[in-house]
């Protein structure tokens, strides 16, 4: 099942904690990849950013999990 913005920010931030990533860019690339630029705000990702490449096959829970590996 494909994932939005939304739904993805959701799962990032699941206790509306203040964050700790932002998506700078949300672009689905393609009916099958999204690129997102994902910035670390608060630890432990502070300081950090990196472009992502996520299938749009995972769930918003799947691609949370992508990006908060890229950061870390």
């Amino acid at each position: 099942m494909a994932f939005t913005e939304a739904a993805l920010i959701a799962q990032l931030d699941a206790a509306n904690t203040g964050r700790t990533i932002t998506l700078q860019t949300f672009n689905p690339f393609s009916a099958t990849i999204t690129d997102i630029c994902a910035i670390g705000v608060t630890a432990p990702y502070a300081g950090r950013s990196r472009w992502v490449q996520v299938a749009q096959t995972n769930t918003a829970a799947q691609a949370a999990a992508v990006i908060q590996a890229a950061l870390s």
